[in-house]
């Protein structure tokens, strides 16, 4: 006689979930906000007038000997050297006051471009009539101007991270039943 015995079993099963993971962008587009200042040109003009002084022409007319027309062109002469060397000064001092900004050697440069010397032909002993000039044109240029400004939006984002999930779909079990006696018949 032996014994009957019936096991069951039941696996072990797990599960798995998964959720992926997203990423979601909101971003605009960057605005630029372009403002222009135009160039201006401004031309203002003087009307010439020539001013003739004769003066001097009629006053020494024959009367300076040559000594004296010497004497006359050696003090303008001695004057002119003395102008030249406190204009140099002058022009030293403003290149050298850096401390007050601006852009002196332009303006030095700019002065002297249009100072034209007056030509002073010697001609014993009749002096030339003196010449005086005003009048001209004075121009202004502004340059124009261009002005940017960018207006640029935060970019916003939403991050769904990946996940997995895992448990048990089936708990594993052992089942051990008494199925009664088994007798071999069979001798």
């Amino acid at each position: 006689m032996s014994l009957y015995l019936r096991i069951t079993t039941k696996p072990a099963l797990i599960g798995i979930r998964t959720q992926p993971a997203k990423v979601e962008i909101d971003s605009s587009q960057p605005l630029l906000e372009m403002k222009r200042q135009p160039p201006r040109l401004d031309i203002k003009t003087e009307p010439v007038r020539v001013y003739i002084d004769q003066y001097e022409c009629f006053a020494e007319l024959g009367y300076k000997n040559f000594w004296d027309i010497a004497r006359a062109q050696a003090q303008k002469g001695y004057q002119r050297v003395m102008e030249y060397i406190a204009q140099t000064a002058q022009d030293g001092d403003r290149l050298a006051a850096i401390e007050l900004g601006g852009n002196p050697m332009a303006d030095i440069a700019e002065e002297r471009s249009y100072h034209v010397p007056e030509a002073e032909p010697v001609k014993l002993p009749l002096p030339r009539p003196k010449f005086y000039v005003t009048g001209g044109i004075r121009i202004d240029y502004q340059p124009g101007k261009v002005h940017f400004n960018a207006v640029v939006h935060p970019v916003r984002y939403k991050v769904t991270p990946h996940k997995v999930e895992i448990y048990m779909r089936q708990y594993p079990s052992i089942t051990i039943e008494y199925a009664g006696h088994y007798m071999d018949r069979r001798v």
